[in-house]
């Protein structure tokens, strides 16, 4: 009885550790990292898990969905597993080691019946006056050389399968946002006309494929980080 006592005591302190704590107040020796949804035909969600312990406020998230950031442990190594919501079906996993007060996206991506993942730092250095900034992950499997753009400025070229640019600065505005293979008119995706806020931080992802339908279909959708 004490030792269930005891591992009760134990399973509660982890889980409020991956939980998401009061703001300003982050547990000692950790990171923080963004649960993303990219991965196509998952449904009717997925579950994030580290070390096989769920994440408060990352379960269940929908098709393009995030959990915004939660704590975890920093400076040792962790898996980050994610698993198909109600079924319990393991999708992907990676072990990764956070470095002390960063800031991480893991992004599930691919497909479901192709499912591969993503581990990215996360630069949320202030943005100049008036100005917001953005990056670009491919999160697509097909072979493409991927060019996206934000009105007439290239956030970045030749972006291959599961790479993530790096983020850059734009004035804050309207923009079209589009991505896709120049080479092939038919990847072209756009997000149609999108506000960019000044002092925000955004990642703009390609998720789906080519010959993908409904919801595996090529698709962009930004993410708000910051």
């Amino acid at each position: 009885m004490v030792r269930s006592f005891a591992f009760f005591l134990s399973f509660v302190a982890l889980s409020g550790f991956y939980g998401c704590k009061k703001k300003n107040q982050p547990p000692a020796n950790s990171a923080s990292i963004m649960f993303v949804n990219a991965c196509a035909g998952a449904t009717p969600g997925i579950d994030a898990k580290i070390d096989n312990v769920n994440v408060s406020g990352a379960a269940n998230l929908p098709f393009t969905g995030n959990s915004g950031y939660k704590f975890v442990k920093a400076s040792t190594p962790i898996t980050i597993g994610y698993f198909i919501t109600n079924l319990g079906t393991p999708i992907t996993n990676k072990t990764v080691t956070p470095t002390k007060d960063l800031y991480y996206s893991s992004f599930s991506g691919g497909l479901v019946t192709a499912p591969t993942s993503v581990f990215v730092a996360d630069d949320l250095s202030a943005p100049a006056t008036s100005s917001a900034k953005i990056r670009f992950v491919n999160l697509s499997v097909d072979i493409m050389n991927v060019t996206a753009t934000a009105q007439n400025t290239v956030i970045d070229s030749q972006v291959t399968a599961m790479e993530v640019s790096s983020f850059i600065q734009v004035p804050a505005g309207n923009y079209e946002l589009k991505a896709g293979d120049p080479s092939n008119i038919n990847t072209v995706v756009t997000t149609g006309a999108t506000s960019l806020a000044a002092g925000r931080i955004y990642t703009l992802m390609l998720t789906g494929t080519i010959a993908g339908t409904g919801v595996s279909a090529l698709k962009l959708t930004l993410i708000t980080n910051k």
